[in-house]
């Protein structure tokens, strides 16, 4: 067999699950990108050598045209299969031998792992059972992000060590483990790799954070408000980084994360309303709902490397406070670069609502969270450390500093009208 799949870690443990199924000698393998597939099976379907051996794509799919090839392939008696898992490759459903499937009878997401290893346990090549079962439900969970949701720290761990270790050290590590072993682990020597990397990965994603900057994109039409999006340049740790940038900014709609050198462009999203695959496709990219990216185009290059030189990173809001908090009864105060002060705080009426420089905003929130994230989308807004604060609350009442320390609570409750409206 001739197998070309993706050059992720779904794609090549497709290749991991066919030689299991089918023997290491009677599989060949082309990992592929999106950029070279067409290609390189194009050059395969001209090879008169390689006319009579099967072929299978999985995770990945080529152009039309190569389609239309694979089908007067597929009739003149020779085996043919493409498999895959992104609703894009939908069309190829159409021929008898496209697979492409988003969900499985359950419910559940697929990953082109796991549907290449229903495909051989139907032909009966593989058992459903065994460490190769568990191998294939963290790929699964990890490329469609379940393990997020069910905290599945090992399907985030199996793709570290993917990266971590050369191509065919993986792999050779991989077929034999899943050969023998009843159950899927890591060995030792992984344990202590993966831990070395999860300490610096936390230093990276920290300084990363503060690097980001946030902008609208005011280009990509949405029917309703402009995309809010964070850029940020990193050349490593993306899904990690994309997934971390998102939890700590709620306000965001997508992360971009470029990156420079390889002249790509990486989109994350934690929002159903948001489908960065379709984000993605106005660069000529794709990918997952929630995770998707493309080269980085010349219109790319102006919608996000010039903003992102431009603009100066938002603050961190600040951490540790014990006066300035979330959801104080005296509200909470939140700083820009241009000086400008919003007060969060929660009114009569149980509303959520903002003073914006003086001034009661308009409108109101069924929750805080709702609250600081319209402040921040539109203010650039953090919050107020307590050194700041305190001086802040001073200066306003004309009240000493230490006064306004050592008796805080009676100061604010006496003077709580002046900082809440309504």
């Amino acid at each position: 067999m001739k197998l070309f799949s993706h050059n992720d870690l779904d794609g090549k443990s497709c290749g991991i699950v066919a030689m299991l199924a089918l023997g290491e000698e009677n599989v060949e393998t082309f990992y592929c990108s999106h950029d070279n597939i067409n290609r390189r099976v194009s050059d395969f379907l001209l090879d008169a050598e390689q006319e009579h051996k099967a072929v299978y794509i999985t995770d990945i799919a080529v152009n039309d045209e190569l389609a239309e090839k694979l089908q007067s392939r597929y009739e003149s008696g020779r085996e043919v299969q493409l498999i895959d898992h992104h609703v894009t490759a939908d069309h190829f459903n159409q021929y008898d031998w496209g697979l492409v499937q988003t969900k499985q009878e359950d419910g559940r997401l697929t990953s082109a792992t796991s549907l290449l290893y229903e495909h051989f346990i139907k032909n009966g090549l593989l058992k459903d059972s065994g460490a190769l079962k568990e191998f294939v439900e963290l790929v699964r969970q990890y490329d469609t992000w379940e393990w997020f949701e069910n905290e599945n720290e090992n399907a985030k761990r199996l793709n570290d060590l993917f990266f971590l270790l050369p191509p065919g050290e993986f792999e050779k590590n991989m077929l034999e483990r899943l050969k023998t072993e009843d159950h899927f682990h890591f060995s030792e020597t992984e344990e202590t790799i993966l831990q070395l990397e999860e300490d610096s990965r936390k230093a990276y994603i920290k300084k990363k954070q503060r690097q980001m900057v946030e902008t609208w994109d005011e280009v990509y039409n949405t029917g309703g408000e402009p995309y809010r999006i964070g850029i940020v340049h990193a050349e490593s740790h993306h899904s990690e980084l994309g997934n971390e940038l998102n939890r700590e900014n709620p306000h965001l709609d997508l992360i971009v994360i470029l990156n420079i050198g390889g002249k790509r462009a990486g989109f994350r999203t934690i929002y159903e309303h948001v489908d960065v695959s379709k984000y993605a496709a106005q660069f000529g990219g794709g990918g997952h709902p929630k995770a998707s990216g493309c080269t980085l185009t010349p219109e790319g290059f102006q919608r996000f490397v010039l903003p992102a030189f431009e603009i100066p990173p938002r603050r961190r809001d600040a951490q540790d406070n014990e006066w300035n908090v979330r959801e104080s009864v005296y509200g909470t105060l939140f700083i820009n670069y241009n000086r400008e002060i919003t007060n969060l705080f929660q009114a009569s009426d149980q509303k959520w609502k903002l003073i914006h420089n003086s001034v009661l905003v308009p409108r109101s929130f069924e929750d805080f969270q709702s609250a600081e994230n319209y402040l921040k989308r539109q203010y650039n807004s953090w919050l107020m450390p307590d050194e700041k604060y305190l001086e802040y609350v001073s200066s306003s009442l004309s009240i000493p500093l230490e006064k306004v320390m050592s008796d805080y609570r009676e100061i604010m409750d006496q003077h709580r009208s002046f900082f809440i409206k309504g």
